[in-house]
């Protein structure tokens, strides 16, 4: 089990960093894609320390998502195409994710 959340973190934390690498060549402010970034490596660290035994992994997951979901709510609400289901589907695979790290 602890691999499968692994490679859906990972999966997750890449396709964010993604997608913020690309906004950060088309947009003037670079504020939210950093964010995005910052919370795909903070996601990536938290699988690391997954697999190190460490207490607090479930920290760095719960910055990491809270961070990529922060910036694709304030990525949508500047665009003004603000989706609700898709950030309540997102914020669902980010409790997912976290609930995850805390008990396994």
């Amino acid at each position: 089990m602890k691999y499968i959340l692994a490679i859906v973190a990972m999966l997750y934390a890449f396709l964010s960093v993604f997608a913020a690498a690309v906004q950060l060549r088309t947009v003037e402010q670079k504020g939210t894609p950093c964010l995005m970034v910052f919370g795909g490596i903070l996601l990536t660290g938290a699988v690391i320390l997954l697999f190190f035994a460490a207490a607090w992994d479930w920290t760095l997951a719960l910055a990491g998502c809270a961070g990529i979901s922060i910036a694709a709510f304030l990525n949508g609400k500047r665009s003004g195409n603000l989706h609700t289901s898709h950030h309540i589907i997102r914020l669902m695979i980010a409790f997912m994710l976290v609930a995850g790290f805390l008990f396994l």
